[in-house]
This record gives structure tokens, sequence and C-alpha cells, in this order.
């Protein structure tokens, strides 16, 4: 293995501890400690690679951003017409909340730095930006190909709709048996009602991923 795959490889298993541990245990079990043993590596490297628990946040939602255009990329998300690819965006959400350690992580982390009135919070501010870029160019999308109404606002549909998720993602967290088969649902009721045109071109595929409970 090069160096560069091997640094690489060591990040990747930090920042996953990171997430292993938040998800499970909380943010009071994130110390450089934990998470280089959690990883097999030395608290040193832990500092070492990001310096500051800011630093290690930075990377930690740097690494959610790309896992999740990843998992959008596979699910063929820009050859849906824009809602149908809206929705979908939802469903990749939603699916990770119930599947992966990733999304419970983030949203721990993000509530600990509310709660704490850190400075942290500008980190989650700019995440939340980059979503909202995302879910702005989907529409912008929807709105050219006709599924999506021209007189939408995009830059407010966006926000809104990143706020519905983290709202679903902020009650799955609290109360784990909330039902996200239903959220999915009525979520898609809520997006295709306030933003489509009822003249979405047909998918050859359903703009949906498998979420628990289906």
């Amino acid at each position: 293995m090069k160096q560069h795959e091997r640094r690489q490889q060591s990040s990747d298993k930090l920042i996953n501890a990171c997430l292993e541990l938040a998800s499970e245990q909380g943010v009071s079990a994130l110390t450089f400690d934990n998470i280089g043993l959690r990883a097999g590596y030395s608290r040193n490297l832990a500092f070492q690679k990001f310096g500051s628990k800011s630093g290690l946040l930075e990377a930690v939602i740097n690494h959610l951003h790309e896992v999740m255009s990843e998992r959008r990329r596979r699910q063929d998300l820009d050859s849906l017409a824009g809602l149908d690819a809206l929705l979908l965006y939802c469903d990749v959400h939603i699916a990770a909340l119930d599947k992966t350690p990733e999304m419970k992580a983030y949203f721990i982390l993000m509530s600990e730095a509310i709660a704490a009135m850190s400075d942290m919070r500008g980190q989650f501010v700019g995440s939340h930006q980059r979503s909202a870029t995302e879910l702005m160019r989907i529409i912008r999308l929807g709105r050219e190909d006709g599924s999506i109404r021209k007189d939408v606002n995009v830059e407010m549909a966006a926000r809104l709709i990143g706020t519905q998720l983290i709202g679903i993602s902020s009650q799955y967290l609290i109360e784990p048996s909330f039902n996200l088969k239903k959220a999915r649902k009525e979520l898609h009721q809520i997006i295709r009602a306030a933003y489509g045109t009822g003249q979405e071109a047909a998918s050859s595929r359903k703009s949906a991923v498998a979420v628990s409970g289906r």
C-alpha cells in the first residue's frame, strides 16, 4: 500500500471510529484516546491528523457529505426527473438514519453544538448550506423539465425540505420507535403537493431506496 493510501486509510478509520462512538455512547466518549483506541491507533495519531475537535468535526462533516453524495450517485439520482430526484434525495437521507450510524452521529454532534452554544455551530451552518445548494440544483432541474412548478422559490423550498429532514432526524434520535416509513410517505405527499406540477415525466424506476419497515 502506498503512503498516501495508508494516510487515507488511517483517516477513514479514525473518522469511522468517531462516528461509531458518537452513535453508541454520545459526545462525551469523543476523546482522542477513545477514537484512537477504537480505530486501532494511538491518541497521538488522532491528534496529529485533526489537531482539535473542531478539525475532527470538519473531517467528519466532509466525510458524511461524500458518503451521501456517493449513495445518491449509486441510485442514479441525476437520471431522474427533478421531482423524483428530490424525493430520492429525501429517501437516501431517511434510509441512512435507520441503516447506518453516520446520520445518527451527525445529529448527536449537532445537538451537542447547539446545547453547548459552541463555536462549532458554524460548521453545521456550512454543512446545511452545502445540502441546500444540492437541493437547489435539483429543484432548478425540476423547474426546467416541468416536474416542479416554475414559480417555486428555489432557495426557500430547499431550506424548508432540509428543515423537514432535520426534524425527522431529530425526532428519530429522540424517539427510536418513530415510524420512518410513515414519515417518508407523508414527506413525499407534502413535496408533491407543494412543488409538483402533476405532469412529471414517468420514471423507469421508483425514486426510493429501502427504508426499514417498508
